[in-house]
């Protein structure tokens, strides 16, 4: 078996959840590089863009909101802002980006990415964090066999990785009712998408079946 250095695998993935509905936003596969944060963070964006408030919230990775400041940073008119604000590049109004970082002896250390618009709320510290997340990426390594390298299923290259991902966020967001959502709701029922849960074979036999994963 061949192993490689971290910076030479493949296997690297970002996900981006919804954390009310625990909606699968966008997964995506691949060298742990500026490109796969660059699309990874694009495509999140563009799903969360048309909502009026928005908390993104991430690990202590710094790329995610470096890449989101391209996308999601405007400039104030000196008229709009208030006479002691010192800045003039911010987030738009109603976005806060923040990220929780692994601390010292356990204490974790939670700090506000960039410049937040004046007029936005600010959370509380206790919510900013990625559990979900965190949680959602453990119950994808028990479910993926694409992860075992002990399993004859397991990704040997990019592609079967990738289409793993979407094969796994399909079923998540369409077809298995969430704990999150009381095990009676899918992630698309929570977010007003459709009504009842789809079965995989009605899934498979869409013809839309690439709006799924939109």
């Amino acid at each position: 078996m061949r192993t490689f250095p971290p910076s030479e695998s493949e296997g690297w993935t970002i996900h981006f959840l919804e954390r009310d509905s625990r909606y699968w936003v966008e997964a995506r596969a691949g060298l742990k590089d500026a490109e796969l944060f660059e699309l990874g963070v694009k495509a999140a964006w563009d799903w969360a863009e048309p909502s009026q408030f928005i908390r993104w919230f991430t690990d202590g990775e710094r790329r995610y909101g470096n890449e989101l400041w391209k996308s999601a940073s405007i400039y104030l008119p000196a008229i709009a802002t208030p006479a002691a604000f010192p800045y003039c590049k911010v987030w738009r109004e109603g976005l806060e980006v923040a990220m929780k970082i692994k601390g010292s002896q356990g204490k974790p250390r939670v700090e506000w990415v960039k410049v937040t618009h004046p007029y936005t709320a600010i959370s509380a510290k206790s919510e900013v964090h990625a559990n979900h997340n965190e949680a959602h990426n453990s119950a994808l390594r028990r479910k993926a066999t694409a992860y075992r390298r002990r399993q004859n299923h397991y990704a040997k290259h990019l592609d079967g990785l990738q289409r793993a991902l979407n094969v796994q966020r399909l079923i998540h967001n369409w077809v298995r009712p969430h704990w999150g959502q009381g095990g009676k709701r899918t992630p698309a029922m929570a977010m007003g998408f459709i009504t009842r849960p789809i079965a995989i074979a009605e899934l498979l036999l869409s013809r839309s079946f690439k709006s799924f994963t939109l």
